[in-house]
């Protein structure tokens, strides 16, 4: 025989067998309320820990191992002309209002510091009269154009636009 179940939330299954496993209504009513908090907060962690372990799994590097692509350099060299050469010059030498973004004086600014915090910085005050006005992509690629002017090598992988990904590459002036 079945009977009525009260308390369960409108639209789930309000009916169960009586007698069978000695189950109450009450039971059932808590267990859903409980499987209804446990499991999105189950598939949430399950989600972050995965993100996390993504970011985590990937090694610290340096910029000397290679961590953008030629390819990726040479398409940021339309973007930089367009939007980054009137202040930083044409060759990224630097300009009467914007210092240099390749050479002995940015090395030694950035040098221990992650491509992470230069792209946060690019992408937060560049262009200077329209900040955070490129894709994230364009950013990027942007900075591997300031990687191979600046004679660090050409790796085969693109540099991501992801930050986190980015703070896990180290600006190293020197080689190592």
């Amino acid at each position: 025989m079945w009977t009525r179940v009260s308390g369960l939330r409108p639209g789930h299954c309000r009916m169960m067998r009586r007698g069978v496993g000695n189950v109450m209504a009450e039971d059932v009513a808590m267990a859903w309320t409980r499987n209804a908090v446990l499991i999105p907060a189950l598939a949430f962690l399950a989600v972050g820990g995965v993100l996390a372990g993504t970011v985590q799994d990937q090694e610290r590097r340096s910029v000397w191992t290679g961590v953008y692509s030629t390819e990726q350099a040479k398409r940021a060299e339309g973007i930089y002309a367009q939007a980054c050469a009137a202040c930083h010059g044409p060759m990224l030498d630097g300009g009467e209002m914007a210092p240099p973004l390749v050479g002995s004086t940015f090395n030694a600014n950035w040098n221990g510091m992650t491509l992470g915090d230069l792209m946060e910085r690019t992408r937060t005050a560049m262009p200077q009269n329209n900040p955070g006005s490129l894709s994230r992509q364009q950013y990027a690629d942007i900075l591997a154009l300031m990687l191979a002017t600046g004679k660090f090598p050409a790796g085969q992988a693109e540099l991501p636009r992801d930050t986190e990904l980015l703070k896990l590459i180290t600006f190293e002036a020197s080689k190592p």
